[in-house]
């Protein structure tokens, strides 16, 4: 059995606190982006990491974990441990809510978690849905991982629901992940790329750098959460932060390189 305590450096006693501290520092340090050159490597321990996360953050996970790890019996009769790492994934991902919470907080030390990323990493780039929505019985959500993504249509109750939604003004919130599209010329015409030198001092502890910018015809001005461990070659994405045309909105690259 995995050791999730070890992994993310707690003791078994640690509170909910200390075990989202400990994700942080891990998750961001061994973030592929911030490993250029050995994203394959940074990658699996990412993995290793966001699966005890996900195992050791949740009250009933880590119940039944502590209780098979010791022998246990949970709820008058034994219970191990039997989540598959895809099944820790899944319900990860499961909630709208959830992820978005930890989009943004990768999003502020300005790391990828966008969709391709989540597809890629936690799911072999097959895809998965996130959706929530109110219907009959109440909230639901779910998350499911398609065994060919070009072969999902939206099922009967899915679309009726979605009508409905509409006639009755109910929400129904539904995102696909893992349709992996190349991003289109014109789309990256409006990208904007900028070097960011750093001292040695801000790229070991990390801190937030203010950068400024043409947008255009615009200047603006940001604040920049830069990871601590950041080396030269990373590159930090900033999405939507790039130039506007129409509709569309490029990203905003940040090229970083650390004063010798």
């Amino acid at each position: 059995m995995k050791d999730y305590y070890q992994i993310l450096g707690v003791p078994e006693s640690a509170r909910e606190a200390e075990i989202k501290s400990a994700y942080r520092r891990l998750a961001f340090k061994y973030h592929p982006d911030t490993n250029p050159g050995k994203e394959k490597e940074a990658e699996a321990k990412f993995k290793k990491i966001n699966e005890a996360y996900c195992v050791l953050g949740n009250k009933v996970k880590r119940r039944q974990y502590d209780a098979a790890r010791r022998g246990q019996t949970v709820g008058g009769g034994y219970q191990g441990f039997t989540y598959s790492q895809q099944d820790i994934f899944r319900g990860m991902f499961a909630g709208e809510a959830g992820f978005a919470e930890m989009q943004r907080m990768f999003a502020q030390a300005g790391l990828r978690f966008d969709r391709d990323f989540v597809s890629r990493v936690f799911f072999g780039g097959k895809g998965f849905t996130v959706y929530s929505f109110t219907g009959p019985g109440g909230p639901r959500q779910g998350a499911y991982e398609p065994t060919s993504v070009s072969a999902y249509r939206p099922g009967l109750v899915e679309r009726a629901f979605s009508r409905v939604a509409v006639g009755l003004g109910r929400f129904l919130l539904r995102r696909v992940f893992g349709l992996k599209f190349e991003e289109p010329e014109a789309r990256k015409k409006l990208d904007k790329h900028l070097g960011l030198e750093i001292s040695r001092a801000e790229a070991l502890s990390g801190d937030e750098i203010p950068i400024a910018y043409r947008r255009g015809r615009k200047k603006t001005k940001l604040m920049v959460k830069i990871p601590a461990g950041v080396k030269t070659g990373t590159k930090i994405r900033l999405n939507n932060m790039g130039l506007t045309k129409g509709k569309k909105t490029g990203d905003l690259y940040l090229h970083v390189k650390v004063k010798k």
